[in-house]
């Protein structure tokens, strides 16, 4: 199993929570936009440092590796749609429910590679 870095999990939480919305541009897919314009340095450096991650979860979506994370992104999608927030890929509401299951199946990994051992003849 592949997993996403972890810490591009807590920075997607971080610029969701913030209400930045990222996209790709749609006259040059390989780069990545963002709104509001102005980042603080920080976090500029840190997307940018992520973009190749950041456009191919824009573009093939977010496959969770394992239950766990599947319940969690489903559940935060669900109460962001409560919240009548948008959940359209690059949206804040999708940033915060994609981060916090990329945490999630880092949290997992151990428990799923245990599950896996004890599978095997």
């Amino acid at each position: 199993m592949s997993l996403l870095p972890r810490s591009l999990g807590a920075l997607l939480v971080e610029v969701g929570a913030a209400g930045v919305e990222v996209s790709s541009h749609p006259s040059a897919p390989d780069r990545l936009r963002h709104r509001p314009l102005e980042l603080p340095s920080h976090v500029a450096v840190r997307l940018a440092h992520y973009k190749p991650d950041l456009l191919r979860l824009l573009r093939a979506g977010f496959a969770p590796p394992d239950p766990e994370s599947a319940y969690v992104l489903g559940e935060r999608l669900g109460v962001a749609q409560e919240l009548g927030m948008s959940t359209e890929p690059g949206s804040p509401g999708w940033l915060v429910a994609v981060g916090e299951a990329i945490e999630t199946a880092w949290k997992e990994a151990p428990n799923q590679a245990q599950k896996e051992a004890g599978n095997r003849p």
